[in-house]
C-alpha cells in the first residue's frame, strides 16, 4: 500500500502506532527505536539513524472521525502576505507567535489586497414613479468596506482569522485594502525568543530553489492562482526555516550528549526540509507564474545553543511532539482532498517525512526523561499541559473547491484536523510516554 492509498483516518491510526512503538522501545530498552518495522508498515523503512520504522498499517482501533469513508472537511492551509517580498528577516511578515491553543503557532501577517472596483461598487438606485430606472451609480464611497471572509473577495485566508481591514483606497481601477490577520501554522519553527523567524520571499528571473513542480493551472482563475501562490509560498518559507531549526537541534543534542542515531536523524530531517522547501517554492512559483525563492535569512546575531535539558525537552514537546505531529496529520488530510497529481506527490512526501520527524521528537523526549529525571519530567508535563490546554479555534473562512483540489484546507477544516490529531495521536502518545517513564 502506498501513501496515496492511505486515508487520513488510517494515517492517524498508523502514526499513533508508530509513536507508541518508538516510545516503548526507548523506555524499555533504554535506547532509541531502530529495529525492524512491524508487519503492515506502509512507509519505507530507513536506517537506524533515520528514525526507525515507518508508519504501521494499523488494522485495529478507531479514529475519531469517518474520514476513511469520505466525510472530510474542505480545504486550505497556510496563507502568506502579498506584501513586500524583498525585505529583512524577522517573524513571518514581522509577527510574534505563541504556542497556545493546542500547540499551534500564531503570527501576525500584514499585507495589501486589491479588488477590481466593479466587484465592490454598489448598484444604481431604482427610477422614480413612472420614470426610467436610475443609472448604475457610484457608491457612497468609491471603495466601501468589505468582508475578508467573503470568498468572492479572495483575501489570503488559509489558516488566518481575526482580520483588521483598513479603509479602501482606489488605485488604477482597483480598491486596495491594507490588512492585518492572525494566521496559524504547525511544524517545527525557528524560534528566537517568542518569535518564529523566517526569511522573506524574493522574486528572481530564474529561481534556484523551486523544484520542477507542474500543477495543472489551466482551469484556475487568476484569483485562485494568487491564493494558491500565497498559501504555498507561506509553507515554503516555514519549511525553509525548519532547516535552521533542525540544525540548531542537532547542535543542542550534541551539547547534552544525545545518542548518535538521534544526531543522524536530525541531520536527515534538515535535508528533508530542504527538499520540502524546494517543492513548496516550486508550487508557489508555478501558481504565481514567477520564480519565488527565499531571500537571505537574517538570524539577527549569534544563534543561541542551549544545553539545558529540561528546556530542550519542553521545546521538543511544543515543536516536535505537538507541532510536527500536527503537521504530519495535516499533510495527510490535505492529501486526502487533493486531486492535482503534482500536489499529491508533494503532500505524500511531506506527510511521510513529518511523521518521521515527529517520531524523532518523541524519541528524544523519552531519552531526555531517562537522562534528566524529575526536572525533565516536570518540564515535559508542563509543556504538554500548556500546548494542549485548549483546542485550536476555527477560522470562519471558506475555501473554494479549486483550492481544495490543490491541497489547501480552510480554517474550520484545519481546526477539526488538529483536534483529531490531538485526540487520536498526541494525547495517547503523551500518556504512553509519561506512564512508561514513570514505570521505568
Amino acid at each position: 500500500m502506498t501513501m496515496t492509498s492511505f486515508s487520513s483516518a488510517q494515517f492517524r491510526i498508523a502514526l499513533a502506532h508508530q509513536l507508541t512503538r518508538a516510545i516503548l522501545t526507548s523506555a524499555t530498552l533504554g535506547m532509541v527505536a531502530g529495529g525492524a518495522a512491524c508487519s503492515g508498515d506502509v512507509v519505507r523503512d530507513r536506517t537506524s539513524g533515520e528514525g526507525g520504522g515507518g508508519l504501521a498499517a494499523g488494522s485495529g482501533g478507531r479514529a475519531s472521525d469517518d474520514a476513511s469513508s469520505g466525510s472530510r472537511g474542505e480545504d486550505d492551509a497556510s496563507s502568506g502576505s502579498r506584501g513586500e517580498m524583498d525585505g529583512q528577516g524577522g517573524g513571518i511578515d514581522g509577527g510574534p507567535v505563541s504556542t497556545s491553543s493546542g500547540g499551534v503557532y500564531y503570527d501576525t501577517v500584514e499585507g495589501s489586497h486589491c479588488i477590481p472596483r466593479e466587484e465592490v461598487s454598489g448598484q444604481g438606485g431604482a427610477g422614480g414613479v413612472g420614470g426610467a430606472g436610475g443609472q448604475g451609480g457610484a457608491p457612497a464611497s468609491p471603495c466601501p468596506p468589505v468582508d475578508p471572509f467573503d470568498s468572492k473577495y479572495h483575501f489570503p485566508r488559509s489558516g488566518c482569522g481575526a482580520y483588521e481591514i483598513g479603509e479602501g483606497v482606489l488605485r488604477d481601477g482597483q480598491c486596495c485594502y491594507e490588512y492585518i490577520a492572525e494566521c496559524a501554522s504547525v511544524g517545527r519553527p525557528f524560534v528566537v525568543g517568542e518569535r518564529a523567524r523566517t526569511a522573506r520571499a524574493a522574486r528572481r528571473e530564474a529561481g534556484a530553489w523551486g523544484a520542477a513542480a507542474r500543477p495543472d493551472v489551466a482551469q484556475l482563475t487568476p484569483a485562485d492562482r494568487a491564493a494558491l501562490a500565497d498559501a504555498w509560498l507561506r509553507d515554503a518559507l516555514l519549511e525553509h526555516a525548519s532547516i535552521a531549526s533542525f540544525s540548531r537541534f542537532a547542535l543542542e543534542m550534541m551539547a547534552v550528549g544525545a545518542p548518535a542515531a538521534m544526531l543522524a536523524a536530525a541531520h536527515e530531517a534538515a535535508l528533508d526540509e530542504v527538499r520540502h522547501a524546494a517543492l513548496c517554492f516550486g508550487l508557489a512559483s508555478a501558481y504565481a507564474g514567477a520564480a519565488l525563492e527565499p531571500a537571505p535569512f537574517e538570524f539577527g546575531g549569534l544563534v543561541e545553543v542551549s544545553s539545558d535539558l529540561p528546556e530542550m525537552a519542553a521545546r521538543a514537546v511544543r515543536e516536535g511532539c505537538v507541532g510536527e505531529t500536527l503537521a504530519a496529520v495535516q499533510a495527510s488530510e490535505q492529501l486526502a482532498h487533493a486531486s492535482d497529481a503534482a500536489v499529491q506527490s508533494v503532500l505524500a512526501m511531506i506527510a511521510e517525512d513529518e511523521a518521521r520527524h515527529a517520531e524523532l521528537a518523541w524519541r528524544f523526549v523519552a531519552w531526555a526523561l531517562q537522562a534528566g529525571g524529575d526536572a525533565v519530567r516536570r518540564a515535559v508535563a508542563a509543556a504538554f499541559d500548556a500546548a494542549l490546554a485548549a483546542p485550536p479555534p476555527a477560522a470562519p473562512a471558506q475555501a473554494a473547491p479549486a483550492l481544495a483540489a490543490h491541497g489547501r484546507l480552510e480554517g474550520a477544516a484545519l481546526a477539526t484536523t488538529w483536534r483529531r490529531a490531538i485526540a487520536d495521536v498526541i494525547t495517547p502518545a503523551m500518556r504512553t510516554l509519561l506512564s512508561a517513564q514513570h514505570r521505568g
